[in-house]
């Protein structure tokens, strides 16, 4: 069982920082799915739809911190490397091709949005 007064400093930390990912009225039905999940409702439906306009890595971060919570090792979260101006831009179609279906396998765009871009 999850015991929250049981969280270190830096869990509570990356939790903070997750949280303020979510807009004010995400934060509210957050709440409010909670509230009802506690006090006994079905959720599943609701919290099937929140969790699909959550922004992109919140679902890895918070998995991560609980995993740490736990004691289960998890790799650490990659660093960010800025990319040159030759890894930016494409420099064939074919390249620009893979960057969009790479985007796709990555879960940052879904795949109706790359056949809008690859077949116009």
């Amino acid at each position: 069982m999850f015991d929250p007064s049981k969280l270190s400093p830096e869990a509570i930390s990356e939790i903070s920082s997750l949280m303020r990912q979510l807009k004010p009225e995400q934060m509210m039905r957050l709440q409010t799915l909670m509230h009802n999940s506690l006090a006994g409702f079905d959720v599943a439906k609701e919290m099937q739809a929140f969790e699909s306009e959550l922004p992109p890595g919140f679902r890895e971060g918070m998995a991560r911190v609980l995993y740490l919570t736990q004691g289960i090792a998890v790799p650490p979260k990659p660093a960010v490397k800025e990319p040159t101006a030759s890894e930016t831009l494409p420099n064939t179609e074919e390249e620009a091709r893979l960057v969009i279906l790479r985007s796709v396998a990555g879960g940052m765009i879904s795949p109706e949005e790359a056949l809008k871009v690859l077949f116009p």
